[in-house]
């Protein structure tokens, strides 16, 4: 069946409250496997959270069964719709999805202080600049969740040296080639976006190869209502007292 993304879906939504036990059931067995690793509560709920928010995002496009499958470089892709591309990641309680007809990239991080020594080894003179005249703190995450973006929206992830590129934030925000292969030294070809949400308390960045919208935010009863079969997911307080 052919589909077709005429816009992206950017979503993200808060997860504390996620139901672990019931939500295993809403995975797929990967999922469950890979959130069965972790240890803390938390964990297992950002890892399980991700994939119910993607779920309901592909619902929308009328996706709803996906198939799930990884990349030579770790990047999750939909064996069975390999023309729809995604991309997730999460932080403290939230998990963001994105979900497009062309390559794309998403992280999300939570605003805590500035790593200067990351900043200063592994960003670019001129992002390094960037943030100097700026909200440090702001601006460092800013760029950090602009270049992981384009980093995972790429397919190589960690395995394309932070070094080889920069992000460069004025009009429009651009990837400037450090190894000069792109187009006038800029990757043209590429559109980013970030935005501070939850109050400002976290930075969320895309990158895509087509038009890019601002970030919607979902819930848990968002969820329920959408996807009846579901049941309840969200947690029941007294059954975790003490956890």
């Amino acid at each position: 069946m052919a589909l077709t993304v005429k816009i992206m879906f950017l979503y993200y939504m808060d997860v504390s409250r996620l139901d672990v036990d019931h939500a295993r059931g809403l995975v797929s067995l990967d999922r469950v496997t890979k959130s069965d690793k972790y240890l803390k509560l938390n964990d297992k709920k950002l890892s399980l959270g991700a994939e119910i928010l993607l779920k309901h995002a592909l619902s929308k496009i009328g996706i709803h069964d996906p198939l799930f499958s990884v990349e030579k470089h770790g990047k999750p892709f939909l064996s069975n719709y390999p023309h729809i591309h995604f991309n997730i990641s999460h932080s403290m309680d939230y998990v963001v999805c994105a979900v497009s007809d062309s390559p794309v990239g998403v992280d999300m991080e939570h605003i805590q202080g500035m790593e200067d020594d990351v900043a200063k080894h592994y960003f670019s003179g001129s992002e390094y600049e960037y943030i100097l005249k700026r909200n440090k703190k702001e601006a460092f995450f800013e760029l950090w969740v602009l270049k992981e973006s384009y980093m995972k929206m790429t397919g190589l992830g960690f395995h394309l040296a932070l070094d080889e590129f920069a992000i460069e934030i004025d009009d429009e925000i651009r990837v400037r080639d450090l190894k000069d292969r792109g187009s006038n030294g800029f990757f043209s070809d590429c559109k980013l976006g970030c935005w501070s949400v939850v109050g400002g308390e976290y930075m969320l960045g895309v990158c895509s190869k087509t038009k890019i919208k601002k970030p919607v935010l979902q819930t848990l009863e968002n969820i329920e209502e959408s996807n009846p079969h579901y049941g309840t997911i969200i947690r029941n307080e007294s059954r975790y007292r003490g956890v």
